[in-house]
């Protein structure tokens, strides 16, 4: 008969198996709910969006079942003072816990690299006080932690901290096939612990090419140090100018990529004329001003990893073709007739990358 230490270990080399963000998570809550015997385990993301700090319910396990949630939902979002002892517990970086009157609630919080907390594990039931007495959730979230810094390292581009080209390259048909195909899936009738997804949106996604105008110029002129300095600011203003949960990544040399969540092409279209002003009133030392010309097209339901990529690089190249320092869509070029609509390719099965 295994030991309840013999679960604990177990189920810590089940949680390191995954590289994905989602199940990592899921597999972390699902491990407490059944050590614990928890009523309730939810994660919530901590974001910011356009200067406003929000809290985000990204996934839960509730009796068992896993559910996810659309971070883009009105009906996931909670502001901090709607949470009892969240204010609390991300002012302090520290767990928080208390009881109601009709159960008892622990927070934990886990921060990033510059000690900000970036998501919120609030755990609820019953005798917690003595369930989580000792060392053993501690650990549990010290091994969570050190194991996703390690995945951090490996994903993200060294120098400007914005994710890497490598994994956008794995991640994108991912991306594509989750955030597509939203509808709810059938639970799995043979897992212990079905999975649902809750999607109250059903918003369009967005894929932006950015490239720095004059980049060679700037690193002739100036020296190829000053050029990264100008690669750093620029991924300072874009983590400022975008939501926290759209994707971020530097995909080579002076050229950014942005995947837009859940908007419409209105709101795309302003998220990335306010990127593209910031860029342009910002005062970048000894060149004063630097620009950046975007492309960007609709994520479609048909579409495959290379036509997205395609469709965004030509009105990128149509923007740098016709004055620099400014923002094209791909389907409107194509309805004015500046571009020519692409052949579809027939078959996804083609190695991409």
């Amino acid at each position: 008969m295994p030991t309840n230490a013999d679960k604990a270990i177990e189920s810590i080399a089940n949680i390191t198996t995954h590289t994905d963000r989602e199940l990592l998570e899921t597999s972390l809550m699902s491990a407490l709910f059944q050590l614990l015997e928890l009523k309730r385990i939810a994660l919530y993301t901590i974001i910011h969006e356009y200067g406003e700090k929000r809290c985000l319910l990204s996934s839960e396990v509730v009796e068992g079942e896993i559910i996810f949630h659309d971070p883009c939902s009105t009906s996931s979002q909670l502001t901090i003072d709607q949470v009892y002892g969240l204010a609390q517990c991300m002012e302090d970086n520290k767990p928080v816990f208390f009881d109601t009157e009709s159960q008892q609630i622990y927070l934990h919080p886990l921060t990033n690299r510059r000690g900000e907390t970036i998501c919120t594990f609030i755990i609820t039931g019953f005798e917690l006080e003595k369930n989580i007495s000792g060392d053993l959730l501690a650990n549990y979230f010290k091994v969570y932690h050190n194991y996703v810094s390690l995945l951090d390292d490996s994903e993200r581009d060294t120098l400007t901290g914005l994710l890497n080209r490598r994994t956008f390259e794995r991640n994108l048909d991912h991306i594509l096939s989750k955030w597509q195909h939203s509808a709810d899936s059938p639970p799995d009738a043979n897992s212990c612990h079905p999975q649902r997804r809750l999607y109250s949106s059903r918003k369009k996604n967005w894929l932006a090419e950015i490239d720095i105008d004059f980049f060679k110029r700037i690193n002739d002129d100036y020296g190829h140090l000053y050029g990264d300095e100008v690669l750093l600011l620029l991924a300072n203003i874009m983590r400022d100018a975008f939501r926290s949960y759209d994707k971020l990544f530097r995909f080579g040399g002076e050229e950014f990529v942005v995947i837009l969540r859940s908007t419409d092409q209105a709101g795309a279209e302003m998220a990335l004329e306010r990127f593209r002003a910031k860029v342009e009133d910002y005062n970048f030392p000894q060149i004063e001003q630097v620009t950046v010309s975007i492309g960007y097209v609709e994520i479609a339901n048909q579409d495959i990893p290379a036509a997205v990529l395609g469709h965004a690089d030509e009105a990128l190249y149509y923007a740098k073709e016709n004055g620099r320092n400014r923002v094209c869509f791909h389907q409107d070029l194509i309805k004015q007739g500046e571009l020519k609509p692409s052949k579809v390719i027939p078959t996804a099965d083609i190695e991409l990358f």
